[in-house]
């Protein structure tokens, strides 16, 4: 079986950086804003619990979630 490294820090929607300041003193801008659980649903199996969505993914999924489906989710 294959094993991928996960990098934390990289959203796993866009792949950019996620901002986490989860291992930081100072309080993680997550704290500031509810991600939605349908948001949440969508992050692969292998990404859940290891890799934080950016703030810019959970806006738009808030704002527009089918433009945000149409960059990011794979056809059904």
């Amino acid at each position: 079986m294959e094993t991928t490294q996960v990098n934390p820090k990289v959203c796993p929607f866009c792949k950019k950086e996620n901002g986490c300041m989860a291992d930081s003193p100072k309080p993680c801008w997550c704290n500031d804003i509810q991600v939605p659980l349908e948001l949440r649903a969508h992050i692969p199996e292998h990404l859940k619990m290891k890799a934080c969505i950016c703030k810019e993914c959970v806006l738009l999924f808030k704002n527009d979630p089918k433009a945000f489906e149409s960059l990011y989710l794979p056809l059904k």
